[in-house]
């Protein structure tokens, strides 16, 4: 039993989830050995390339973890092969009221209801200014208006690698369309040369909800996004969250993402890369989404629960069962 799983999972547990999250947060701040705590190995066989960056592993932090891109740094340090900072739009947003956030232990689950608070463009551009890189970082931004959310993304891009267009949170306020994305991604082209890749919702077996996924994956391929992220948080009702419903992640995805994976990379015939997103503990889960074609995966909710060791965990598996391949 790990340190975490002994100690410091009790230790955030016993506080609501946002106060909780605080406190990491805080704790990400400090000048900690964060590369001996995460424990990543730095295994040759796991460099990857995605649009065209250099990535030393697969395992990249997804959006949402770190809203205002302060502590990038530091969870680079942890051993990810890439971050994703934000969800950032152009005018700051406090987000839903509380309750917005809950734990599901047994199923290893969080639902949110955040309605991506963040202190807005201007100031995440300064923040990221003045923030080490130390792995290649992306920023996820808002599918708002065609006007802000360019001017967010030529705020943002002088500091990142990539740009990460959140086209699918069940929680923006707003409903999301494959013709706005579509939209999106030409006014973003014309304005960046640097990987753009567009995170669409998940979908169960439903025809309806798979069509509208795979329908905004073609919309952005062929406006010229550089990847797919699939998928967002699944939509659920929750009588906890003050909005009465919320975005599901974690343990009930981790069955159905490589099926995600794999449908969207048939629909979308490998033109451009996908990155795998949803439910994500293990190497195996890890490796099932990139054998359904994933180039690269995204976690998030398993590093609530398992600490921040799981980069480690997560390198070590792979490069293990890559050497078995071999």
């Amino acid at each position: 039993m790990g340190w975490y799983e002994a100690v410091g999972r009790r230790v955030f547990f016993s506080m609501d989830p946002e106060r909780s999250h605080r406190l990491a947060l805080r704790l990400l701040g400090l000048p900690l050995p964060w590369e001996r705590i995460g424990g990543a190995v730095d295994d040759p066989a796991l460099r990857t390339t995605l649009a065209g960056i250099s990535l030393r592993n697969p395992v990249g932090l997804a959006a949402g973890f770190d809203k205002t891109c302060a502590h990038l740094d530091a969870l680079g340090s942890l051993g990810f092969g890439y971050v994703v900072g934000g969800t950032v739009t152009r005018a700051p947003r406090r987000g839903n009221p509380p309750p917005r956030i809950a734990r599901d232990p047994a199923r290893r689950a969080l639902v949110n209801a955040m309605g991506m608070p963040n202190p807005g463009a201007e100031a995440v551009a300064r923040i990221l200014a003045r923030t080490a890189r130390t792995a290649p970082r992306f920023v996820s931004i808002a599918d708002e208006p065609i006007a802000d959310a360019v001017a967010t993304a030529e705020l943002l891009e002088p500091f990142v690698d990539g740009i990460e267009l959140n086209a699918s949170s069940p929680n923006a306020g707003w409903e999301h369309a494959s013709s706005h994305a579509g939209e999106l991604v030409r006014a973003l082209r014309a304005r960046t040369s640097k990987p753009l890749f567009v995170k669409v919702p998940p979908f169960a077996a439903r025809d309806d909800e798979r069509t509208s996924s795979v329908s905004m994956a073609t919309a952005a391929r062929d406006a010229g996004a550089s990847g797919i992220v699939c998928a967002n948080t699944m939509h659920v009702t929750d009588a906890r969250m003050s909005t009465g419903r919320g975005g599901l992640s974690g343990g009930p995805l981790t069955a159905e993402t490589p099926r995600i994976v794999a449908e969207v990379v048939d629909a979308i015939a490998g033109d451009v890369p996908l990155v795998a997103c949803g439910g994500i503990f293990t190497a195996d889960d890890a490796r099932r989404c990139l054998d359904a074609g994933a180039t690269a995966v995204q976690i998030y909710t398993a590093l609530i629960y398992e600490g921040p060791g799981l980069p480690g965990s997560l390198t070590r598996g792979l490069a293990a069962t890559v050497r078995t391949m071999d």
